[in-house]
This record gives C-alpha cells, sequence and structure tokens, in this order.
C-alpha cells in the first residue's frame, strides 16, 4: 500500500515538475552481481552532486521520498533506495551484513554511471550506515583519491548488535575502519543518546571526522514510528531541509 502511495506522489510529481531544475523518473532498478535487484526512487537535478539516500531497514518511508524531492529541488540529484527490501531480509545488524560487498559496490557504480555525477554524499537511516560504511570502504579502493566521496549522513545510527541489559554496544568493525566525513544525527530520546560520544570516538578511531548533532526532543526512526507524536511527524517535514544543511556542510569541510 505505502509504495503504490508513493508511486501516485511521484506521478504528480512528474506532470508538474516537467520544466523545473529538477524531476522525479520512474523507479530504476538494477540487477547486481548476487542476482538481487535493487529498485530507487530518481529524482533528477542538475547540480554536481549525487546523495545516494539507503532507507531504514523497515523499507520505504513518505518522509525520506519527500527528503529526496526536496534536494533535488536544492540541486542535489538524490536516489533513494530500499535495499532491504531487494534481498527480503528482516531488520537488523544480522541481516545488513547478509548484503554482498560486490552488489554494494556494483551497486554505487551504476548509480553513478547513470546520474553523470561525479560527486557523492551517503545519507543512511539505522542499521543501514553499516553497509553505507561498507559501500564507502569499497568505493574509496577502487577509487582512491579518485573517488570524489564527499562523505556520509547518519541519522540514528545503528551499528551494534542487540544489546543485553548493563551492558555496553560493541560496535561492528567498518566503524573502525572507514575514514570519511560523517556528519551523525542522533535523536536526544533514545538510548543511542548515551554512547553519542562512544560512536563518535569509535569512528574517530579510524580516521573519520565526525560532526555530532543532538536532535532534541526526538527519538530514533522519529517519523516513522507507529506512535510518532505531532512533534516528530512536523520534524519528519523537515527531513529534507535537515539533511541539506548537513550535505552542505560536508561538502565545504571535503575541500
Amino acid at each position: 500500500m505505502q509504495k503504490t502511495i508513493l508511486r501516485c506522489v511521484l506521478a504528480l510529481s512528474m506532470l508538474v515538475c516537467n520544466s523545473a531544475p529538477f524531476a522525479a523518473d520512474t523507479e530504476v532498478g538494477f540487477k547486481l552481481p548476487s542476482g538481487s535487484e535493487v529498485v530507487s526512487q530518481r529524482n533528477v537535478a542538475k547540480g554536481k552532486l549525487l546523495a545516494v539516500f539507503l532507507t531504514g531497514e523497515y523499507g520505504w518511508n513518505p518522509y525520506e521520498y519527500q527528503a529526496g524531492e526536496y534536494l533535488a529541488k536544492q540541486g542535489i540529484e538524490t536516489w533513494v533506495a530500499d535495499f532491504i527490501g531487494g534481498y527480503f531480509l528482516s531488520p537488523g545488524m544480522s541481516s545488513v551484513r547478509k548484503i554482498p560487498d560486490a552488489d554494494l559496490i556494483a551497486w554505487l557504480e551504476q548509480v553513478q554511471q547513470r546520474s553523470g555525477k561525479r560527486e557523492i554524499v551517503l545519507v543512511a537511516a539505522g542499521h543501514m550506515a553499516q553497509p553505507a560504511l561498507r559501500m564507502a570502504d569499497l568505493w574509496q579502493a577502487r577509487h582512491g583519491k579518485a573517488s570524489k566521496l564527499q562523505g556520509a549522513v547518519f541519522l540514528f545510527p545503528l551499528l551494534y548488535e542487540d544489546v543485553e541489559p548493563g551492558q555496553e554496544p560493541e560496535y561492528d568493525a567498518i566503524v573502525r575502519k572507514t575514514r570519511l566525513n560523517i556528519a551523525y544525527l542522533q535523536p536526544q530520546a533514545s538510548a543511542g543518546y548515551w554512547w553519542r560520544e562512544r560512536l563518535k570516538a569509535a569512528l574517530e578511531s579510524g580516521g573519520s571526522r565526525v560532526r555530532l548533532t543532538v536532535l532534541q526532543g526526538l527519538r530514533d526512526g522519529y517519523y516513522r514510528r507507529s506512535d510518532s507524536t505531532p512533534e516528530e511527524l512536523a520534524a519528519g517535514d523537515k527531513l529534507g531541509a535537515l539533511l541539506h544543511g548537513q550535505i552542505q556542510a560536508l561538502s565545504k569541510g571535503s575541500k
């Protein structure tokens, strides 16, 4: 049902935006080395920058789709991709680890080629921060200094397995391996808030530069929860503007 609604929104957007400097294409699917297909919503823009948004592990969300459309209006071509749906995986770190490295790098190569953009920023929510870090590491290893990877924006990143009561999180090995400019957005009303400095330090231990921003009064997944408050939904409406500000800061910091 949610995908049907999004397709309707997409169709309406195409009717009214044909003369604008951005446009929303139909869904774009790429076949990957494993045989799986990952489908993305592409929002075309004429600027130099490409934003790749890996949605949270619960699949398509209208606020994330709207954020992609907003970024395109600002001149940033944005692809919003549902990786979990492509592999029929359940939520969680153990699931995202099953996404093959060969698929991650092949997918990003195809997106980059289709878009024609050289400069890239990654955006990811929840557990999808883990494959985003892997994607960055693979991309940098393949392209070296010519990678043009501006950095990553992580929304309430979950980079550890489920934590038992009284224990501290153990982060995935990729956290300390990747060297990247990172904007880390941590909701204040969540367990991750109390570990925010620990995660920041773990990311920085691998050479990443991390800018931490606390989102006051919000919870993890604030715009996609079944019990989202009016304030959280209002913040969801502003997701595109939030990401745009973070992406601009990353682009300036990489120069």
